[in-house]
């Protein structure tokens, strides 16, 4: 049993790459620190973000909030995909129906689910509830309280999306949910027609004859002191002036 609370049963899923992430999903009946999904869209937010901000005074809050997104989309994305693609499960991942379980520094170290759902059907999109229910009311709440690029924020989503699909045997996941999530990066537009945010979240360009994984926005870590940078994933290794004011 987690610390957060008890595991569900897809925890057992869980490939060896991604081992450390199989206790961020948790159910009700453990921590008794949470903050609800409702209680961050209103106002929690900005409790947490003022706990992880003693970790780094005075720096850029943009590159506070990447960072603290990223560090929750771990926590979300990983654990529910693997779920998703090597356990068959229909999770209750909306925004408002989930609860955090936050460190003392304000980051999130579970997400605690209402139940482990139900067996995923074969109709629709595996990832709606992911994505539109939860990351999508969640960038919107961040990007209009600290004034952070929504950009910056879904390429964050993308590239722990894309790093995870790396990740799962693909042999052992569903073949149409597989195609569903890679189409998720793939895909220009939206069904509705708007603009894909998570299209090219991350490249691979060519680079001394390699192939070279590399985000197409940069996620400001380096405006964090004492935090290292990305390495070859950052674009501001390339000359990629852009990807910096992009982001921002």
């Amino acid at each position: 049993m987690s610390e957060a609370g008890p595991l569900p049963s897809f925890a057992t899923c869980f490939p060896e790459a991604l081992a450390w992430y199989g206790d961020k999903l948790v159910l009700p009946g453990g921590a008794r620190d949470v903050i609800s999904g409702q209680e961050l869209l209103a106002s929690g937010a900005e409790q947490l973000m003022a706990r992880f901000a003693t970790l780094y005074p005075d720096s850029d809050r943009r590159a506070l909030v990447s960072m603290w997104s990223q560090w929750h989309f771990g926590a979300l994305i990983i654990p529910a995909t693997v779920a998703i693609l090597l356990g068959d499960r229909d999770l209750p991942l909306e925004l408002d129906r989930i609860a955090i379980v936050p460190q003392e520094a304000g980051l999130t170290s579970a997400i605690v689910i209402a139940d482990e759902g139900v067996l995923r059907c074969a109709d629709g999109d595996p990832f709606a509830r992911l994505f539109e229910g939860h990351v999508a009311p969640l960038v919107t709440l961040l990007a209009e309280q600290f004034r952070v690029s929504p950009r910056l924020l879904w390429a964050n989503a993308a590239a722990i999306f894309e790093w995870t699909l790396q990740q799962l045997p693909a042999d052992l996941a569903d073949p149409q949910a597989l195609a569903a999530a890679h189409l998720r990066l793939e895909r220009r537009l939206e069904p509705s027609g708007q603009r894909n945010p998570m299209c090219e979240a991350v490249r691979y360009p060519v680079e001394q004859g390699e192939p070279v994984r590399r985000r197409k926005l940069c996620c400001l870590r380096y405006l964090l002191a004492g935090v290292a940078d990305c390495g070859s994933l950052c674009p501001l290794h390339a000359d990629c002036a852009s990807a910096a004011s992009d982001a921002a």
